[in-house]
């Protein structure tokens, strides 16, 4: 089928894992629905697929993911008086990190650090700030390096790791743990949740306005819909003839007679300029009404202002009906706006 027109769709893809096979199977897939390549996917190609963003420096798509550290005293240390304190780590952690601060979620555990802390920030966050403590101070680079190679070394198999002598243990939170406290205390923000939106390019240029999340979309650039088909999203119009079994339209109506006509027409310009283009110059001819694969990752901070913004009535019906699928599943797992459960 050349021309096929599909209904906005919301698929929740839950918490970013905190398993590194887990997690870099998600960030695949995020990178390969960019190209349309999901047919390249076998058991074992997450590895050598993110290590190649990695050593070429497209992390954005690293950013769909969430590494959780619980930092606390190791055990054989608790009664030694020199060492230095949880607290003093704590502040001069902030200290060190300065700018990195924005990309990470601190949180002292029990209202104080000296009870332990938690430092959370994606994959992307953490390759940088290793990059930025390691010019600032080679101790908290260690540390950190260190204990990232135990729970993700494949990503981190690469960097050297030399000693350090800070008398902490750090251990790696789940997205069960990560949950519970966030329901909690919500001020924790610490879980992050993934969602594949499939709907219009117009709606996508709505959802990347919300610039706290990070974003991995189709690319019309890069994608041949001459040798694919082209995709458009069902119009609210054509719901009456349209049957989601089969996504087909069912009966006649001059209105899908119009669609139609003009998704052939807009196909056909689109053909003509492959002939003479590539598919990133041809895409200029086709609709905002193109369907788009979009994933969008974020904390719950973040999602509970793009549903307060998204769901009321004056928001575009397209994006209203995401914002309701995004706060359904948020109801399901026990996140309600601004109440700890």
């Amino acid at each position: 089928m050349t021309i096929q027109f599909l209904k906005t769709e919301v698929q929740p893809h839950g918490m970013a894992p905190a398993e590194e096979s887990h997690a870099l199977q998600l960030i695949e897939g995020c990178g390969r629905t960019a190209y349309k390549s999901e047919d390249k996917i076998t058991p074992d190609s997450a590895r050598s697929f993110v290590l190649m963003l990695k050593k070429h420096g497209h992390l954005s798509v690293l950013e769909h993911s969430n590494i959780v550290l619980k930092v606390d005293r190791a055990p054989s240390t608790r009664s030694r008086q020199s060492s230095p304190s949880l607290d003093e780590f704590y502040d001069s952690l902030i200290q060190r990190l300065a700018f990195r601060n924005a990309f990470h979620r601190l949180y002292p555990l029990d209202g104080a650090a000296e009870a332990g802390f938690i430092m959370a920030g994606n994959l992307r966050s953490w390759i940088e700030t290793l990059a930025h403590l390691k010019g600032i101070d080679p101790i908290y680079f260690a540390f950190f390096l260190h204990h990232l190679k135990q729970f993700f070394p494949i990503i981190f198999a690469a960097d050297v790791s030399p000693g350090h002598d800070l008398p902490f243990a750090v251990s790696l939170v789940g997205p069960d743990e990560q949950l519970a406290l966030q329901k909690k205390d919500p001020a924790c923000d610490l879980p992050v949740f993934v969602f594949k939106f499939i709907c219009d390019r117009g709606i996508t240029h709505e959802v990347v306005r919300h610039r706290v999340f990070s974003f991995t979309q189709e690319s019309t650039r890069y994608v041949n819909y001459g040798n694919r088909g082209m995709a458009l999203i069902l119009p609210e119009e054509l719901y009456p003839f349209y049957d989601d079994g089969t996504k087909t339209f069912i009966g006649k109506s001059p209105l899908v007679d119009m669609w139609v006509k003009r998704a052939e027409l807009f196909f056909s310009w689109y053909k003509e300029d492959l002939e003479r283009s590539k598919p990133e110059i041809a895409r200029d001819i086709l609709p905002n009404l193109l369907k788009s694969e979009i994933f969008v990752t974020g904390r719950w901070s973040g999602w509970d202002h793009f549903i307060q913004l998204r769901e009321p009535m004056q928001a575009h019906p397209r994006i209203r009906s995401i914002a309701r699928d995004v706060r359904t599943y948020f109801d399901s797992i026990g996140l309600t706006r601004g109440v700890a459960q």
